[in-house]
């Protein structure tokens, strides 16, 4: 049985950052990454801007294995972790494709970057292939691209920014595109009203159907292969079903090792979980204030801290939560969020426009918290510095050049 200093489950953003961070902090230890997929770690989050051009995914690998090579770190891909026995800090593995690998290994620290599953609501049969397709993996990715090259119609539930950057794919390949879901307006975490309206203009002049403040009471094969979606109001045919409404922790694994667990992972400020000697970072953890951050920078910026904390022996830093702006380009239009505020109660929100920019600032007390900036990618860069710098009105003025 194998035994490594380090064992880090999961390369994602927060996996892979773990293990460069602690090999950066500790050149001595020995560190093992273990991956269930079968391909290179990669960056998920680019994944969504690759249906219309495959080529693209191999742009998103993070490390081949030169650099694990280089940097001592050894890779365990396509194999699953089943369970962990805190008691003798061994991990029960098992491979995925069948092949020969270790049955366990000890570990004198672990970092859980387990990441996400997709939410898939109860209407969707997951049990039949096909019936259900989601966008989490790069294998994902190939299942869409190989179903869109037959398929003419497309029917996307969910109203956030994957559903939204999905749709652009879908329709830059000339697919006719359904955007279906429960919220009143699109993107409603990363933009306020004013934003989402101006967003789904864009949509609508690309003749993209939009159905807000719906839901699919069920779905079926009809006699021509294609599918009949009956909603709360009207019934949808389409040739293809694609979920984007949401992720859900992966935490079924250190609940079952009996740590304490909410909608995901609970972590205390230096990303401890309830033994001290298990991290967790990224999509999966749960921080002390109940936040759960979703975005890449972040997950990335936990690994990294996980991943240098469980390699050192003192000194440990502390997680600060930060503000990580949300920046996509949909429908030539480039989106930048930072610092939303779900509940705008308490805030002096200042919009503006000129031309098809649109600027958005949530102020307390003078000061900005958020903001929310539309086709600008320049004045963007320097928001994000003066929202996490809280700078007040006037600096963001004279500095901004903007009202």
């Amino acid at each position: 049985m194998k035994s490594f200093d380090l064992v880090v489950v999961g390369a994602g953003g927060a996996g892979y950052h773990a293990a460069r961070a602690a090999r950066e902090a500790n050149s001595s230890i020995s560190i093992l990454v273990i991956h269930d997929e079968s391909h290179l770690p990669y960056r998920r989050s680019g994944l969504s801007r690759t249906l219309g051009a495959p080529s693209e995914t191999d742009n998103l690998i993070l490390a081949d294995e030169n650099w694990f090579e280089k940097q001592r770190i050894e890779l365990l891909q396509h194999v699953t972790v089943r369970a962990i026995d805190r008691g003798s800090r061994r991990l029960v593995l098992e491979n995925t494709t069948g092949e020969d690998s270790p049955d366990t290994v000890e570990y004198g620290a672990l970092v859980m970057a387990t990441g996400a599953d997709p939410v898939i609501p109860r209407v969707a049969r997951v049990h039949e292939p096909g019936t259900a397709h989601v966008l989490r993996t790069r294998d994902d990715v190939t299942r869409l691209i190989e179903e869109t090259s037959r398929i003419r119609t497309v029917l996307i539930v969910g109203m956030g920014v994957l559903a939204v950057e999905v749709a652009d794919q879908l329709h830059r390949i000339d697919k006719d595109v359904t955007l279906l879901g429960a919220t009143p307006q699109l993107m409603p975490r990363q933009l306020n009203p004013r934003a989402g309206e101006i967003l789904e203009d864009v949509l609508n002049s690309r003749a993209l159907k939009l159905r807000f403040l719906e839901e699919i009471i069920t779905y079926e094969r009809n006699r021509k292969g294609t599918w009949t979606a009956e909603t709360l109001r009207e019934k949808l045919r389409s040739d293809l079903v694609v979920f984007c409404v949401g992720v859900e922790p992966r935490r079924l694994l250190a609940e079952a090792a009996g740590l304490d667990c909410g909608r995901g992972i609970k972590v205390n400020e230096y990303l401890q979980t309830s033994d001290p000697a298990i991290y967790a970072a990224g999509d999966c953890a749960e921080h002390p204030d109940s936040t759960i951050s979703h975005l890449w920078e972040s997950a990335a910026a936990q690994g990294e801290l996980a991943g240098r904390n469980a390699a050192i022996e003192t000194e440990k830093s502390r997680w600060s939560r930060g503000l990580f702006p949300l920046e996509s380009t949909v429908f030539d239009q480039h989106i930048y969020s930072i610092g939303k505020p779900q509940n705008p109660a308490g805030y002096e929100i200042v919009e503006f426009e000129d031309g098809n920019r649109y600027y958005g600032f949530y102020y307390r007390n003078n000061h900005v918290d958020g903001a929310i900036v539309l086709n600008d990618p320049d004045r963007s860069r320097m928001v994000t510095r003066a929202v996490r710098d809280n700078w007040n009105r006037e600096e963001l003025r004279d500095t901004l050049g903007i009202p």
